[in-house]
């Protein structure tokens, strides 16, 4: 069998794979891109017999978010899917706002049922809604992960190609690394999911914490995401990510629209001390510096962001190159985190609960 660990004899796999094309960098993100694509409701009464088409679900609410940031040609911008150019720098992506923040991820009867009452309600915050936003981040990370587990044997194949021995070993290395913690992640998020499916089904939605950031403005940016904060912003270690053997704690995140302006929603599991730590060093800040600390957090940690191109437009040269970066961190739970103390958005905080 192969050194690589790809479970094919070697003369099939890296005999010859120093002599071998390089692939062009669009030819690996085609493939790539098409790897990742699956199909599963992840309702908990999902099955065969039950569930009707898979839909493109979209993890941002569409008719009454994402249609606040989008052009007069229905497009939203986003640095997601990041697309990278031969230099290696990421660049902004403009995608209609029908397929904007989707993932295929639900039925239709079940994405209809369960998130009813924040797709057709105003959001008030209450424990359903906050809820119900972080069960579909939560959803959203898991099909990313199962994704990008189910990508990587088509990314192991062909990332070497054309490379020396010694380098195809530290690729594929690294390749190994980033899968097992993948599948540590992948475990962590089913085992939550597991938790919230009871809830949704009993319609049980306490031992959640929450804080509601409201503000008056102009809702020009729009996110959802899953994230594991393993340190606040001033650095301090909240938890270790790389033990197999620890439950991950989760904070789950989204940014809605409400009659004023929007709100940043963040919720996490009663009584778990990293979300609760991160959640306390971002919402220090002075109010008026709040909005910037918020939208560099959005852009660091929550692939999923989305925002309007009449917003991007108005920012400084400086500050579309902070945000780039921010969007642009290999891994923000490592990589040196600077929040700089710019507004960026029109934003005025005008309430903030926490329960």
């Amino acid at each position: 069998m192969c050194w690589c660990g790809s479970g094919k004899k070697y003369k099939k796999c890296h005999l010859n794979r120093v002599h071998e094309k390089e692939l062009p960098l669009g030819a690996l993100q085609q493939a790539v891109s098409q790897a990742w694509k699956h199909e599963k409701c992840f309702h908990p009464l999902a099955g065969a017999g039950i569930c009707d088409a898979i839909i493109s679900a979209h993890s941002i609410q569409r008719s009454r978010v994402l249609d606040k940031i989008i052009d007069d040609r229905n497009h939203v911008l986003s640095f997601y899917p990041a697309r990278v150019d031969k230099r290696g720098i990421i660049s902004v992506s403009r995608v209609g706002w029908k397929k904007a923040s989707t993932f295929t991820g639900f039925c239709a009867k079940h994405d209809r049922s369960t998130f009813d009452p924040i797709e057709n309600q105003e959001f008030e915050g209450s424990e359903q809604q906050c809820f119900l936003l972080g069960y579909r981040a939560l959803c959203h990370e898991l099909y990313q992960k199962t994704a990008a587990i189910k990508s990587s044997p088509v990314i192991r194949a062909m990332i070497d190609r054309g490379r020396e021995p010694s380098v195809q070993r530290e690729i594929q290395n690294l390749q190994a690394v980033l899968v097992a913690g993948q599948r540590v992640g992948l475990a962590n998020s089913e085992a939550l999911k597991a938790s919230m499916d009871a809830q949704l089904l009993s319609q049980n939605y306490g031992g959640w914490s929450r804080a509601v950031v409201n503000f008056d403005g102009e809702l020009c940016i729009s996110s959802t995401g899953a994230i594991t904060p393993n340190r606040n912003l001033d650095g301090k270690s909240l938890q270790v990510l790389h033990q197999d053997e620890l439950p991950l704690e989760y904070l789950l995140c989204g940014v809605v629209a409400t009659p004023m302006g929007g709100a940043m929603v963040l919720t996490w599991p009663t009584g778990q001390k990293a979300p609760e730590a991160f959640v306390a060093s971002l919402l220090r800040h002075d109010e008026s510096l709040l909005p910037g600390i918020l939208v560099q957090f959005l852009f660091a940690f929550i692939e999923n962001t989305f925002f309007s191109e009449r917003w991007w437009k108005s920012l400084s040269d400086q500050e579309q190159r902070h945000l780039t970066a921010r969007a642009h961190l290999g891994n923000p739970y490592y990589d040196n985190l600077e929040f700089i103390s710019n507004r960026f958005v029109p934003w005025k905080i005008t309430k903030i609960t926490r329960q």
